[in-house]
């Protein structure tokens, strides 16, 4: 086999592409030379530039997903502190009406005992001024019952009593009115 393939390349000129079916081996090189540098135009011109605009946009995409999760920790840590800061308000809130209860309840504690002491001190005035009117009611009655006393005296003994005699009868009479 080697012989005949000396043989056919003294006659012919030197086709190293031959068994593959290529007859001509020069517009295979050159076709192949196109090849390479169409590769290395379309990889200076048009690869580089799109990896380039691939890489920038990971890189966007990247900080994207970074910024993301950075406002959804940010979101998070608001939505806790929002709570935290609401619990609070409510409890601080609910005390403060519990305040404001004890402090109306204690407020209306203390009204109603100085309404009391007021009460019992108008009854006490009340009492005290009744006794009063009654004391001098009675003291009136006295007098009064004193000079019917003297009138009915003086009538039964037909004789004009005199500011002595009356001052006794009117003595007798309150002594055994007390006693």
């Amino acid at each position: 086999m080697i012989p005949e393939l000396i043989a056919t390349t003294s006659t012919q000129s030197w086709n190293p592409f031959a068994p593959f079916g290529v007859t001509s081996w020069e517009p295979f090189v050159a076709n192949i030379i196109a090849f390479i540098i169409m590769v290395i135009i379309l990889r200076v011109f048009a690869f580089k530039p799109i990896q380039k605009m691939l890489e920038v946009r990971r890189q966007r995409i990247i900080e994207g997903e970074e910024m993301r999760a950075e406002s959804e920790q940010q979101l998070a840590d608001v939505q806790k502190t929002t709570k935290e800061i609401l619990a609070k308000a409510s409890q601080d809130g609910m005390r403060q009406i519990k305040e404001a209860k004890q402090a109306a309840d204690k407020l209306i504690a203390d009204k109603e005992i100085e309404a009391g002491k007021v009460a019992r001190d108008i009854i006490e005035k009340s009492k005290e001024a009744a006794e009063l009117e009654a004391k001098r009611a009675q003291e009136e009655l006295k007098g009064e019952f004193a000079r019917l006393v003297a009138m009915a005296t003086a009538g039964v003994t037909g004789k004009v009593l005199n500011e002595e005699d009356r001052s006794r009868i009117n003595r007798e009479v309150i002594d055994s009115i007390r006693s």
